[in-house]
């Protein structure tokens, strides 16, 4: 997941829909990408896979993103600015393409505790990671639909979750909330699309080895996130990728990392006291982490 800084100041404006212009590279009969967080540590990663392996790609971020500009359009655009959504769908929808792979990458958090946090960072939070990739899918949907030829592959829907979708995390209870909400909305979008041929996943990474980790646990992140090792943001990105290579009807596939702790995560969802008892032990074990990891920075 692509953690943002909290938002401030002046915001991207989408392209009037017809001011966007495609690439030069383009070719209609690549399979377009549309990508949130481009920018971002593991979104860059994602969308340097996806022109390997061919794509055509529409990156939907803040910033420019480090991309070969002949083959990416990048729309600068502020997922918090959910009123505009719409305008940028009406921007992807002008070059009459199908869009085959929404990737949902951009995502925020920002440690604190509920009673100590500002309203506007708990309403960031709700709206980065929950409102704006509930409203660009219900945009983008009708672009993502087949035509009438049978022979075309089914397009995907990936969503770049976390792990504290089902492990709750104090200090950062509207960012596990949010992202509970993503987990069973992208499963009740997965039975919707039964009758369609498109594909719905969610990747869970625990902590993730990038600079914005270190942010995190700067302004007071879990302990928790160094109870497994941090993972490698490569291993991450391509793991977004090989769902794009799947498909399964009514339901959507779900991929936890490390796997071993997605188990724990939802026993301790059908079990609360199970994350009661153990929660000492684990910040133990994820402080001794910490400190090990520090030392060798």
């Amino acid at each position: 997941m692509t953690v943002s800084p909290p938002i401030q100041g002046s915001r991207p404006v989408v392209p009037t829909p017809g001011s966007a212009h495609a690439p030069k590279q383009w070719q209609s009969e690549r399979k377009l990408a549309v990508l949130t967080g481009a920018s971002g540590g593991i979104g860059v990663l994602i969308g340097r896979i996806l022109l390997s392996q061919g794509y055509d790609l529409i990156a939907l971020c803040r910033s420019k993103p480090d991309l070969d500009s002949g083959r990416t359009l990048h729309i600068p655009y502020d997922l918090s600015q959910t009123e505009t959504l719409a305008s940028a769908s009406e921007t992807i929808g002008q070059f009459d393409r199908r869009v085959f792979a929404l990737i949902h990458c951009a995502g925020l958090i920002t440690p604190s505790p509920v009673a100590e946090a500002e309203e506007a960072m708990l309403t960031a939070q709700i709206t980065l990671n929950l409102t704006a990739p509930i409203l660009l899918t219900r945009h983008l949907l009708p672009h993502m639909r087949p035509g009438s030829t049978r022979s075309e592959p089914g397009g995907h829907i990936v969503f770049i979750n976390s792990m504290s979708a089902v492990m709750p995390l104090a200090g950062s209870a509207a960012y596990a909330a949010a992202k509970a909400g993503l987990r069973s909305f992208a499963l009740s979008l997965a039975q919707e699309l039964r009758p369609s041929s498109l594909s719905v996943s969610s990747v869970f990474p625990g902590a993730v080895q990038t600079s914005m980790l270190q942010r995190e646990m700067e302004e007071g992140g879990s302990v928790l996130n160094y109870v497994s090792t941090p993972l490698d943001p490569g291993k991450v990105a391509q793991a977004v990728i090989n769902q794009l290579g799947k498909t399964r009807k009514n339901t959507c596939r779900e991929q936890f990392m490390p796997a071993i702790d997605g188990v724990f995560g939802k026993m301790c969802m059908v079990v609360p006291a199970l994350l009661r008892l153990t929660l000492p032990a684990l910040h133990a074990i994820g402080r001794r982490n910490y400190e090990k990891a520090r030392h060798r920075n």
